[in-house]
């Protein structure tokens, strides 16, 4: 009698012998509550992801390595907060001042007595880290594990809008479109890092990709009432999420609304329902969160005109050249700065730079990983190869996610200079579609193979200028 082999029931078991090893050879995590938290995301993940349509066995491969990577990073950076650095999973010795502001801002929600609410404006994450807590206990743990929970959650739904968008429009079925979406994003380790640190640009993520597959409704309708509702129930999660995270990002999802529906009754109907869903969170957020209102109002005014704004979010001292060549970048008028677009541009897209594995590694040993740029570096020339040569003739769908997803992305390019990439891992999921459709549709044409080989040759010589730059501004 011969015994069937699954690999894939194999492979879960060697994740959990990994994480307990990792466990074993990393402490600073309870080993029993961590070990059930991270089989119970995965337990969680799978059970989802094979409910959903576009589920497929590739894409179930990608969730679990993705798995994988996030548990062994949670595991590695508690280490680093508790027994290198001498804190402990209720006390963390956290370096990152963000990270170290949303800990004493949950502390503050829970108990004015045990925390400080350094920077109010935050203080909506710090509210939903409190609450998480008062189920688990105070301990780091617990919000890391639910952001890596929301990241392999980001993962299936970047999958889910690349399906809703380009299923019928390509040769391809609609799992294999799915399933390479899902392997594009979570090879972006820029991306996938953010599940490993007490930021809250995990729920951000999460919360623009559910919002995202939502408005793929606005142009092709759920058929039944109760798909719809769901579609509704979806973006309100995420509207909710952002009014307590980073408010003023609704505008961006209303803009969303306008560029995607479609002029018909019902989805007219739907559309006016999700910008109502904005505008009464929005409405909240000033009421019920007066303060942070004000002070966040008070930092968009100044983002928005540069008066009072100074150089905190320019690049550091190895980057003197860059940061001297815009020296006064706030002061700038609006023309200018749209002038300056190519340029920043082009610094948000190369950094994180591919060397700096130890520039931030004292706020988390997973900031080395987030250096992997190359994988970033593919995916964004498959989206840069689709606005060059295919948006003119790509599905109608695709053309407005991509003029969405274009807008966003240099948003923070024009407010900050280029130096702030992180906020622009939530609009990754829009722009996936445009490099599968790329994959999908024209991999094997001539045009596209020239132009990865000149992309390659102009990235290389890039990065070796910045290098070169970076070493002679240091010396």
């Amino acid at each position: 009698m011969s015994i069937k082999i699954n690999t894939f029931e194999c492979a879960q078991i060697g994740y959990i012998l990994l994480v307990s090893l990792a466990l074993i050879l990393m402490p600073g995590a309870d080993f029993f509550l961590t070990l059930t938290a991270l089989i119970g995301v995965w337990v969680v993940v799978f059970f989802v992801y094979r409910v959903v349509p576009w589920y497929s066995e590739a894409g179930k491969w990608t969730l679990l390595i993705a798995t994988m990577i996030l548990a062994l990073g949670i595991i590695s950076n508690v280490h680093l907060y508790t027994t290198i650095s001498g804190g402990t999973t209720v006390n963390p010795i956290l370096l990152n001042s963000d990270a170290a502001r949303f800990f004493n801002d949950a502390l503050y929600a829970m108990d004015s007595s045990i925390g400080g609410a350094t920077d109010i404006k935050n203080h909506g994450y710090g509210l939903l880290v409190s609450w998480l807590w008062r189920m688990t206990g105070i301990t780091i743990v617990s919000p890391l594990v639910v952001n890596m929970l929301l990241m392999l959650f980001s993962v299936i739904m970047s999958g889910g809008i690349s399906w809703r968008v380009l299923r019928g429009e390509t040769c391809r079925s609609g799992q294999w479109v799915a399933s390479c979406a899902m392997i594009l994003i979570a090879s972006v380790c820029y991306f996938l890092n953010s599940g490993t640190l007490l930021l809250k640009e995990s729920i951000i993520i999460f919360s623009f990709s559910i919002t995202a597959f939502s408005l793929t409704s606005l142009a092709k309708l759920p058929e039944t009432g109760s798909r719809q509702l769901l579609m509704l129930i979806l973006w309100s999660m995420g509207v909710v999420l952002l009014s307590f995270t980073r408010y003023n990002m609704l505008f961006l999802l209303i803009m969303g609304v306008m560029l995607m529906v479609k002029w018909r009754r019902r989805q007219l109907m739907l559309g006016i329902a999700m910008i109502l869903i904005c505008i009464a969170c929005l409405i909240a957020v000033s009421v019920v969160f007066h303060s942070m209102q004000v002070e966040m109002s008070e930092t968009t005014g100044k983002i928005m005109s540069g008066y009072g704004m100074n150089n905190s979010f320019f690049l550091d001292s190895d980057h003197v050249i860059y940061t001297e060549l815009i020296k006064g970048y706030f002061d700038y008028p609006w023309w200018q700065k749209v002038l300056l677009l190519p340029l920043s541009g082009a610094v948000q897209y190369l950094i994180p730079l591919p060397w700096g594995f130890g520039d931030d590694i004292h706020f988390g040993y997973t900031l080395a990983y987030a250096h992997v740029s190359y994988p970033w570096y593919v995916v964004g020339g498959l989206i840069l190869y689709y606005f060059l040569f295919l948006m003119r003739q790509s599905p109608v769908l695709l053309r407005r996610f991509a003029v969405w997803g274009a807008l966003v992305w240099l948003l923070p390019a024009y407010l900050f200079a280029g130096t702030v990439s992180r906020y622009t891992l939530p609009i990754l999921s829009v722009l996936i579609p445009c490099a599968v459709y790329v994959l999908a549709s024209w991999r094997n044409h001539l045009r596209f193979k020239q132009w990865m080989i000149c992309y390659g040759m102009m990235l290389v010589v890039a990065l070796v200028m910045v290098c070169i730059f970076q070493k002679w501004s240091g010396a």
